[in-house]
């Protein structure tokens, strides 16, 4: 029986983000969140703008990634 490797963190995300490599992670990473911040901290509410739908998008990117490095951090494997 062949054994699946365990698909690692870099692998995972950077397919996950359209990225072309690994180091591109931590700047799209950062970008989304700086981008969420100053749209919720924002004078206007965002809500039901296209800025928001956006927004949403990346809040799921981040709150995955975090949740498959909790993960890495306790030895777990991710779900490819």
């Amino acid at each position: 029986m062949n054994r699946r490797r365990p698909a690692g963190l870099n692998e995972v995300w950077t397919e996950r983000l359209g990225l072309d490599a690994a180091v591109e992670i931590p700047a799209d990473l950062e970008a989304r969140f700086a981008f969420v911040v100053a749209l919720v901290t924002a004078d206007v509410p965002p809500a039901g703008t296209a800025d928001a739908a956006v927004a949403y998008g990346d809040l799921w990117a981040l709150t995955g990634f975090l949740a498959d490095a909790q993960r890495v951090l306790a030895g777990k494997e991710i779900n490819a």
